[in-house]
């Protein structure tokens, strides 16, 4: 009987050369396909303030804002790593980062924390913080021409409870100022002409400011305070590969920053929160 041939594809000629290049060409396509390119990726976990709108809010992986949304497009650009998101109330998050539950953090490096992590060079977040006054207000050149205030100490301020850099940025210039609940009742206030300025992050300013209906009462000072607080990554010391990953976050960063693209990430992220649909 005469043996039936092989197809062409499967015949081993030369040495069995075009079988290897098959093997070759197949193992290829799935060792690099995506599904197993992101199965190779190790995952990375970082904590965030549930309570802490627009830049996060929600628990669990649930968690939302400026904040998640800025890390999963950093961390599209870095090899080897897969960002996971949990949202918890603020004291808990800390202490499952300290207990070496979560990989990071973004957040100020205080003498505690760096007892148990270390920071990116790079500033994983900058939030710049602005004057806003009411769009008739004569105080805009005064601010504009003196930042620390020296001359206008006696002016009404306004910050939210529990805001610490409010506490540090007006002891040192010897201002008091009175307590709210929330931003949003500071900036009523400020409408309201019960009080004179609010100083605080331009974002949530420009938010609150949409969502409250008042573009056209209230205006935000052209002025950037260089206390404006930068956040690093903290990344865990129970993080092996600490040193790996902290190297890529900075020069991801960095590059974002020098062509504009961080830039117009928080601008796209400012505005989906303004409008209310942030997905």
């Amino acid at each position: 009987m005469k043996e039936r041939s092989r197809p062409k594809a499967l015949q081993f000629r030369g040495g069995g050369i075009t079988a290897l290049f098959l093997f070759v060409h197949l193992f290829s396509y799935v060792a690099f396909s995506p599904a197993v390119l992101a199965a190779d990726k190790e995952k990375f976990t970082i904590a965030y303030a549930s309570e802490w709108s627009p830049y996060s809010y929600g628990l669990g992986a649930d968690v939302q804002g400026i904040l998640p949304r800025l890390m999963d497009s950093i961390f599209a650009g870095i090899e080897d790593y897969e960002v996971v998101h949990s949202g918890l109330p603020w004291e808990r998050a800390q202490q499952v980062f300290f207990g070496g539950l979560v990989d990071g953090m973004v957040t100020t490096a205080t003498q505690k924390r760096l007892k148990y992590s270390r920071p990116s060079r790079e500033a994983a977040l900058e939030i710049p913080f602005h004057p806003i006054i009411r769009v008739d207000s004569e105080f805009e050149e005064d601010i504009l021409r003196d930042p620390e205030l020296k001359v206008l100490k006696d002016l009404r301020y306004c910050d939210v409870l529990g805001n610490g850099w409010a506490e540090e940025f007006y002891s040192n210039r010897g201002i008091e100022y009175s307590i709210a609940p929330t931003i949003d009742h500071c900036l009523l206030q400020l409408s309201l002409n019960r009080v004179d300025v609010v100083v605080h992050a331009k974002p949530v300013l420009e938010i609150f400011k949409t969502r409250l209906g008042l573009g056209e009462q209230l205006k935000i000072v052209d002025l950037k305070y260089e206390e404006s607080p930068q956040f690093p990554l903290l990344v865990s010391n129970s993080f092996e590969r600490a040193p790996d990953l902290i190297e890529k976050f900075d020069r991801e960063i960095a590059q974002l920053k020098s062509n504009g693209a961080y830039d117009d990430l928080m601008s796209a992220f400012v505005a989906a929160e303004k409008s209310g649909k942030p997905d």
